[in-house]
């Protein structure tokens, strides 16, 4: 086989193969894929953030069909690196099924397809199809820790926008954190209220209007960028509004159908917000026209014989298919024979009372907090004796992290109870008896006149991590090697009083060292 190496990569030259031996290597691909396919569209299905991707693959087709002109016309040279693209994606996949990862597994395909692009068409063909892989690369929900960290950071902005425009409209309301008081009523800014099912949906209509529109990228980009302040903005018009309404009719009009019925108004409304955005643009800066003259929806120089003037090397090609093959046998033998190792455990039920001659008071998660953490244990409570501040103890527990169901950073929730962080490093102290130094995440937070000092670490099968990401990104390495992804998080916290912070982190450091020695039985290594 010769190969004629230009700037697309290698162009393989040899033996032809027939067009539907790449129909064929797509089919397997989309086979191996199958059970990651069926996952997302059930998410579609059910999902209101991501309903609209089940349209997405028609559009996304249609894309490319309007495209054929172009495509047909022009010869395809099949580059090398469709290979090594869909051998990484494929790799990509075995381990995201081995550490239960849904959202790699999803971003693998989308890199499958490209590969497969690439394979076929090389790069020519791939910027054709650009738009249509972005499509739905925006419908793959986003992974959990991003989630939620963008949900909670979205939340503080639309309730402090929402409760400015409460203000402007004459009503005296209180914020703190995400709850808005109206005295009679207090308006709760859930994950559910954060704008997300907004902004998903607009972002893929925007990138839709942004490839159809005729206009200068400057303009494109600012479209596109424009989707995140506009859909801020209508959702706390939103929670403003309701809160209009409640002040107005009482606290029945912010549930039920009124309450649904209103974000689609408000949808629509943010919809309206980026016409808007193009009809400026064809008035300050295009000529008068039609509004539908800067819109491309015709299929330019669509010729009548559709063949495809490629050649794809055929040993290259077979090794594609037996790539495919090899990962297909490897999914299908961890997906049916494979299950999580859990290691043995006490539960935090059995967890000491009394440490540093501090006395327990337990406490309970509301049902709403368990259903969004979904922890397999917890343990909440606060140890306190005479003439000292209680320490607050709080450990959650996880035997298997997947999507929807693993650690986040207390940094994610603590701005919703009001608090202010202050203050944020990581600390290192020594434990009695252990030579390795403990470090935590050490934070100040502040809510009005109250100070609170907080310790944290993520524990995962003995080892001690003070990122969040790191520590998700070891999980991949632990479901490989050992079949585990179990882990727990620890927080401590404490008043500060006079703002002596020496005391308080010799207090919260006091009580880690007691608590220590009982950590093992709990949280297995």
């Amino acid at each position: 086989m010769s190969i004629d190496t230009t700037d697309s990569g290698a162009s393989l030259v040899g033996k032809a193969v027939p067009p539907g031996f790449f129909v064929l290597l797509a089919g397997l691909v989309l086979l191996v894929y199958a059970e990651s396919l069926v996952g997302l569209f059930s998410q579609w299905w059910v999902s209101e953030e991501y309903g609209h991707g089940l349209f997405m693959p028609f559009i996304a087709a249609y894309i490319v069909w309007q495209q054929r002109g172009d495509i047909f016309n022009k010869p395809l040279n099949s580059s090398m690196s469709g290979f090594y693209l869909i051998f990484f994606s494929l790799t990509v996949l075995i381990a995201a099924t081995l550490a239960d990862l849904e959202s790699v597994k999803h971003y693998s395909f989308t890199l499958s397809l490209a590969g497969l692009v690439l394979l076929f068409g090389g790069w020519y063909l791939l910027r054709a199809c650009l738009v249509p892989i972005a499509l739905i690369v925006l419908v793959i929900p986003l992974p959990y820790l991003l989630i939620s960290s963008l949900t909670a950071g979205l939340q503080l902005i639309s309730s402090e926008l929402g409760t400015w425009l409460l203000r402007l409209f004459g009503i005296p309301v209180f914020l703190e954190g995400n709850i808005i008081d109206m005295g009679v009523y207090q308006l709760q800014v859930v994950e559910a209220c954060s704008g997300l099912r907004y902004l998903y949906p607009l972002l893929s209509i925007s990138l839709l209007v942004v490839y159809f529109l005729r206009s200068p990228m400057w303009f494109k980009v600012v479209l596109m960028l424009s989707t995140v302040p506009v859909t801020i903005f209508m959702n706390s018009l939103r929670i403003a509004i309701t809160g209009v309404l409640v002040n107005a009719h009482g606290t029945s009009v912010a549930e039920g159908f009124l309450h649904d019925f209103e974000g689609w108004v408000v949808f629509l409304a943010a919809l309206a917000c980026l016409v808007a955005e193009v009809w400026l643009y064809k008035v300050l800066i295009r000529h008068p026209g039609s509004l539908s003259d800067l819109f491309a929806f015709d299929a330019p120089n669509v010729p009548e014989d559709l063949t495809l003037k490629t050649s794809l090397g055929f040993p290259i090609y077979l090794l594609s298919v037996v790539v495919v093959l090899f990962t297909g046998a490897v999914v299908l033998f961890v997906n049916t024979s494979r299950e999580a190792y859990i290691p043995d455990r006490e539960p935090f039920s059995t967890f000491p009372m009394r440490i540093d001659n501090k006395n327990v008071s337990l406490s309970y998660l509301e049902s709403d907090v368990l259903n969004i953490l979904r922890p397999d244990d917890y343990f909440l409570g606060s140890y306190a004796k005479k003439g000292e501040e209680p320490v607050s103890l709080y450990m959650v527990y996880y035997s298997q992290q997947h999507e929807g169901s693993a650690l986040h950073s207390p940094r994610v929730c603590i701005p919703g109870g009001g608090w202010i962080i202050d203050e944020e490093s990581v600390a290192e102290f020594q434990l009695r008896g252990i030579e390795q130094k403990q470090a935590v995440n050490r934070v100040v937070i502040r809510k009005g006149e109250y100070t609170q000092l907080v310790y944290y670490w993520i524990d995962q099968m003995g080892t001690t991590f003070t990122n969040e990401y790191l520590a998700r990104a070891s999980l991949l390495k632990s479901a490989v090697l050992d079949n585990r992804s179990d882990g727990a998080l620890v927080r401590v916290n404490v008043m500060v009083e006079n703002d002596n912070f020496e005391k308080a982190d010799k207090q919260l450091q006091m009580f880690i060292a007691g608590m220590s020695v009982y950590l093992r039985d709990h949280l297995p290594e």
